[in-house]
């Protein structure tokens, strides 16, 4: 192999660098070590012993000429700007370091547009706190969660103010012409206002229970609504923290896909200059080509990805979807937010203890319960205290000043006179007054006074009605016992999947922290062999596969352990911005 292919091909064992993102300093230093051998030493010290035929026989790789300073300068800056602009790094086993992309190095989907923030007309960057913040403020399911309770809020108000007396209060004012045939035979003409005004109460005693036991369910009703709106709130946070760690995700995901495209540059035109000097064929090129399409259609997606999981962020956080959404904290590191020593034992006593879920069917359980209750008090009789003040005005003479209990009015044959009428068989009515001294009706009000106790007992269809009704009410409570059961049975396997999954991936992080060594060691040695004419494009490009698989399982591993930790502090009904942010993990209580 010419001195100046080493030293060409040399540069191109930088390109592992771009994958390497965490690589360790030992392992930067071996392959320097092993550069530096490879250049001084022949190629012929690496290879067995043979006969001068056979060693004919071996691939011959000619590389760019020292002349052509225009392309070994394009393939030097590749091989710089992908060593030289590091994207995620993962700066220990449980740590990432998410650097933000070189627009350059993204795919313009739009000339337009910027091509990271897409559609998006504005930059904001966010914290995981930042993000439940703002969720508690402004979510709209909360929100209409938060409307739920205050209805019954005040339909418990309600039910109280049936312990209050009833105030009824009416006024009539009516204006009477006419005559009325009364059954004396008279044909009395009335031309007179007529004012009627009345002022009461009504106080029940006893209603069967009614009332009581209809406050009662109304409280236990108010209760569950209190505890839906917790169990919404969780929900909203448990939502927001996932919806942030897949932007996390895909962040990551995304600063691979930059450095898989800038590497396949390169390759593909090491591949290129290799075939212009007849060093390999066009099948390697067309191959070098199609993988960089792959890994260019494989950045497209992750781009609009990316963008896509800012507008869902967006959403939850019931803000302006034209934000672009980015990640403020960029050290992306695995946050244990649950107590490894508490056991699913404990944490099941916590979840049964503090979920929202529980409390709230436990409530319309005993809702349920006093329904019954109200049901069955309709079978009894209702007792009132009531009373009344009733005023009445009008146009009338004061008879009360007379002795004579049995007033007359005269009526004189022609209906003339004082008289209101033609009466035939009786010498008078007993409608006004008549005295030697003449009354002149004038506008009087007087008032009546009324109190007792009323007893009022109403059975339905002979009391069928009512015990149809207890009968619903029954199975409604049923209905009750059998949903909070059922969200017994949900908590308990939230808590356990939940479990299981932060259990899965704290191992899965170990285990593709090893499997990223392996085929990070593997990359290393294709493009050796690749070098040294023993390996093939084909080994190189799996290498690089494989290592870029590696990189996204572990990205996967440290964001998903944090998503599964949120959702167990969620199952345990202890999600909280400040648990959920918290410094220390969640211990015994």
């Amino acid at each position: 192999m010419s001195p100046h292919i080493r030293t060409r091909l040399s540069s191109l064992s930088l390109l592992p660098l771009a994958f390497l993102l965490g690589a360790s300093a030992a392992g930067a230093q071996d392959q320097k070590d092993f550069d530096a051998n490879l250049k001084l030493t022949p190629a012929s010290r690496y290879l067995p012993t043979m006969d001068n035929t056979a060693r004919e026989e071996l691939p011959k790789l000619r590389g760019v000429s020292l002349d052509n300073q225009k392309s070994r300068r394009s393939i030097e800056d590749l091989t710089e700007e992908a060593t030289g602009t590091p994207g995620s790094i993962f700066v220990s086993p449980d740590d990432v370091y998410v650097k933000p992309p070189v627009l350059k190095s993204l795919i313009t989907l739009n000339e337009n547009q910027s091509p990271f923030a897409l559609d998006a007309t504005s930059e904001l960057p966010v914290t995981l706190r930042d993000v439940m913040r703002t969720t508690l403020e402004q979510n709209l399911p909360i929100k209409i969660t938060q409307s739920v309770e205050y209805q019954s809020k005040y339909k418990y108000y309600q039910a109280l103010s049936n312990f209050l007396p009833t105030i009824t209060n009416a006024l009539g004012f009516q204006g009477l012409n006419g005559s009325y045939a009364s059954p004396a035979g008279a044909a009395i003409g009335i031309r007179n206002p007529y004012f009627t005004s009345a002022s009461g109460f009504n106080q029940y005693l006893f209603k069967g229970g009614q009332i009581l036991f209809g406050a009662t369910q109304a409280k236990h009703a108010y209760n569950a609504a209190r505890y839906y709106q917790v169990g919404s709130t969780y929900d909203a946070l448990l939502d927001a923290g996932e919806r942030y760690y897949e932007l996390v995700l895909n962040d990551v995901l995304l600063q691979i896909r930059v450095k898989s495209v800038e590497v396949s540059k390169a390759l593909l035109l090491v591949n290129q200059d290799l075939f212009d000097n007849g060093a390999n064929t066009q099948l390697d090129v067309l191959q070098a080509k199609y993988q960089l399409s792959s890994d260019r259609q494989n950045l497209i997606k992750q781009q609009v990805e990316r963008r896509k999981s800012a507008v869902k962020l967006g959403t939850v956080m019931n803000m302006d979807q034209g934000i672009d959404l980015t990640i403020s904290d960029r050290l992306v590191n695995k946050r244990r937010l649950v107590d490894k020593a508490l056991s699913p034992a404990d944490l099941l006593k916590i979840a049964i203890d503090s979920r929202p879920e529980l409390k709230r069917y436990e409530e319309l359980r005993k809702a349920a319960r006093d329904s019954v209750k109200v049901v069955r008090g309709s079978l009894l009789p209702s007792v009132a205290a009531q009373g009344a003040i009733i005023g009445s005005g009008s146009h009338a003479v004061n008879v009360s000043n007379f002795s004579n209990s049995n007033q007359q009015t005269p009526v004189n044959s022609a209906g003339t006179g004082t008289g209101i009428g033609v009466v035939t068989s009786a010498t008078g009515l007993p409608l006004a007054t008549t005295n030697s001294t003449n009354q002149v009706a004038h506008w009087t009000t007087r008032a009546l006074f009324s109190i007792g106790v009323a007893v009022e007992w109403e059975l339905g269809g002979m009391g069928t009605t009512q015990i149809a009704q207890i009968k619903t009410a029954k199975w409604v409570a049923r209905q009750a016992q059998l949903e909070f059961n059922d969200a017994l049975r949900r908590v308990i396997k939230d808590v356990r999947d939940a479990y299981l999954n932060s259990l899965s991936a704290e191992n899965l992080i170990i285990e593709t922290t090893d499997a990223v060594k392996y085929s990070e060691e593997g990359l290393r040695l294709a493009e050796t062999r690749f070098k040294e004419g023993v390996g093939t494009y084909i080994d190189v490009l799996n290498a690089q596969k494989s290592y870029t698989d590696s990189l996204i399982n572990k990205a996967q591993a440290i964001v998903d352990f944090n998503r599964n930790q949120i959702r167990l502090l969620h199952a345990m009904g202890c999600l909280s911005v400040d648990t959920a942010t918290a410094a220390r993990p969640l211990s015994r209580r």
